[in-house]
């Protein structure tokens, strides 16, 4: 039994022994790794990525662009993990990592100041043309009267102002304001149903509202909480047109589940932000 005991005393010293100089290699060989937490779904991953590379953070392989992934990151100096991170909590692992790369609406929705953001994609990127966030109808209905009375609205300077004003760049317009004349409503139909995420776009809806029914429209705004429902409810006819997705996401869609629906208008960009988590700036993280 003696015998057994110093064995395993002898197997525990060693294997201790090992993990200290594993650990003193680790300490020789460099600056321990640097969190940042990026959503995981594959289109926001590497816009995130791409976010990073502009800041100097990582070299990506050249041609990858907005198909990149971590395994295509060639350069990595400062020693960053990537933590793949369902995107919607990502806010909530900041305190946990030394920054997060965070969609516009997630911050919005998660009460970040969107002020403190170190870096955000920028308004003339190849994301902000591929990702912009659309209103979307049912093939045809985007020539209604009604369709293009809520498209003039949103793109109005009163909207635009507003979402300026409002989100603190995590959200901006995009395109120029069109003032396009909203012309009143002549017939019977002229309640507008649209389905929409709470934030930002049922608050973009809203500023909306006021000038709609100036031209005798109704606008009637259905809040949704995930991204499938909208898209059933408006192939089915339950709403005249929904405002939560991008135009990439519509596409993919239609492609997986057989619909037709297309962009009316594009209206916003939610940029990406990269926030501060335990480290508290860009040179902090280079450290």
């Amino acid at each position: 039994m003696k015998a057994s005991k110093l064995i395993r005393a002898v197997a525990a010293a060693a294997v201790a022994s090992a993990v200290a100089v594993a650990l003193a290699g680790c300490g020789s060989s460099g600056s321990a790794a640097k969190q940042i937490a990026v959503p995981s779904d594959p289109t926001n991953e590497a816009r995130a990525l791409l976010l990073l590379q502009d800041q100097g953070l990582i070299t990506l392989k050249d041609g990858t662009g907005l198909s990149a992934t971590k395994n295509d990151i060639e350069e990595n100096p400062y020693n960053i993990d990537i933590v793949e991170t369902e995107a919607a909590s990502v806010p909530r692992t900041l305190s946990d990592v030394n920054m997060g790369v965070v969609n516009g609406n997630y911050a919005i929705g998660a009460g970040i100041d969107t002020s403190t953001a170190l870096a955000k994609e920028a308004t003339d990127s190849e994301a902000a043309d591929k990702y912009a966030n659309v209103v979307a109808v049912r093939d045809g209905d985007e020539d209604s009267a009604k369709i293009k009375a809520l498209i003039a609205a949103l793109q109005s300077t009163e909207v635009r102002d507003f979402i300026d004003a409002t989100y603190g760049g995590s959200v901006v317009p995009v395109g120029s304001a069109s003032d396009v004349e909203i012309p009143d409503a002549t017939d019977g139909d002229t309640v507008i149903k649209v389905g929409a995420s709470p934030a930002p776009h049922a608050e973009i809806l809203a500023q909306a509202k006021d000038i709609l029914a100036e031209h005798g429209y109704t606008l009637e705004v259905v809040e949704y909480s995930d991204y499938i429902q909208p898209n059933v409810a408006l192939d089915d006819g339950e709403l005249d047109a929904n405002y939560f997705q991008h135009i990439t996401y519509l596409e993919d869609y239609n492609a997986e589940n057989g619909t037709t629906l297309v962009s009316a208008g594009a209206i916003h960009f939610e940029p990406l932000g990269l926030y501060p988590g335990k480290s508290a700036s860009l040179d902090d993280l280079k450290k």
